[in-house]
């Protein structure tokens, strides 16, 4: 007989197996769903899809609230912030219409359905032949802002990991072929990775989430949050551009993409100094896309969940006090870089 820890385990195993499948279930449903709506009928069908599935994640509903709370409670009623992840839930099922659709998008459909603004920050960028990082965010639908890129002729290469199930996983990965993204899993190395940057590629990172990997403490909404470090570190070793970039849908249903000028790299300092001030910089850029469209950001990821270190400087909240100026996070001996 197991002990009463083993069996516990066994149980999580059990039930993390069962989770995988109704996963890949839901997922080869929603499949079947888009496959059979025209896409203005989809986006309707699936907002009420995302709408009602707030009721059966209710724990994802309870880390939004209290993750609104964090960010934008002084300037919001609780009525208010349950209405952004009301709206939250809508917009995650109306981005996954143009994933779960069959078929490959043409150039010209894409170009009908993603409208760029600030391309030509990206086109300088990439003309200095250095390779360049973009920097964006789970915000709006950003598998489709890779597609676009690659239908606008750019060799994009993505930065991911894989999904927990590898059902799903692949169908994925199969997705971002046919619309011309090469992957590059963080699980099999950087080696790749750089590779690419040198030959002056384009390589998209999302930086908003609190992950595996070298990372940085810095604040986030007037909180310290872990910010992963790899863009940063990618663009001090290799020279390449730090690009912000964004994706959004309106209520049209179309994609609207904002392009910002490269980061200025810091002047002097060392490298654990400049990859600080550039993630705190970005976490600025971050948060002002973030409050444009605040239902299409996914508020359900536990973004504080790993503790700062003692004695790190608090960078009060810009939109908190009218009085206070931000202030530069300086990092100090062993936590600069956490690991």
């Amino acid at each position: 007989m197991p002990s009463g820890r083993e069996g516990e385990a066994r149980l999580r195993g059990r039930f993390r197996t069962q989770k995988r499948v109704l996963f890949f279930c839901a997922v080869r449903l929603l499949q079947g769903i888009a496959r059979l709506l025209p896409r203005r009928f989809a986006l309707v069908v699936f907002a009420g899809i995302g709408t009602s599935a707030r009721f059966v994640d209710r724990p994802a509903v309870r880390r939004s609230l209290a993750h609104l709370e964090k960010a934008l409670g002084e300037r919001t009623t609780l009525d208010e912030r349950r209405a952004c992840v009301r709206r939250m839930f809508a917009a995650l099922g109306r981005n996954v219409v143009d994933l779960v659709r069959p078929g490959r998008r043409s150039p010209a459909e894409l170009a009908k359905l993603v409208e760029f603004e600030g391309l030509e920050h990206l086109q300088e960028a990439v003309a200095r032949g250095r390779g360049v990082v973009a920097l964006s965010a789970h915000l709006g639908n950003w598998e489709i802002l890779g597609a676009a890129l690659a239908a606008r002729g750019y060799e994009v290469h993505a930065v991911t990991r894989r999904v927990f199930d590898s059902r799903s996983n692949r169908l994925l990965e199969a997705w971002r072929r046919r619309h011309g993204i090469i992957t590059l899993s963080v699980d099999e190395g950087f080696s790749c990775v750089f590779g690419a940057l040198r030959s002056g590629k384009l390589v998209g990172v999302l930086a908003d989430q609190d992950t595996r990997g070298p990372a940085v403490f810095v604040p986030f909404f007037g909180e310290c949050a872990r910010t992963t470090a790899i863009p940063f570190l990618l663009a001090e070793r290799t020279g390449a551009a730090l690009v912000p970039m964004w994706i959004r849908m309106s209520e049209d249903g179309r994609h609207r993409v904002r392009v910002l000028p490269a980061l200025t790299p810091a002047a002097g300092g060392d490298v654990a100094t400049r990859i600080v001030d550039a993630a705190t910089r970005w976490n600025v850029i971050l948060e002002s896309a973030i409050l444009e469209s605040p239902e299409q950001w996914v508020w359900f990821h536990r973004r504080w969940k790993s503790k700062a270190p003692a004695g790190l400087p608090r960078r009060p909240h810009p939109r908190r006090s009218r009085t206070a100026r931000p202030s530069r996070v300086r990092p100090s001996k062993g936590v600069a870089i956490a690991r």
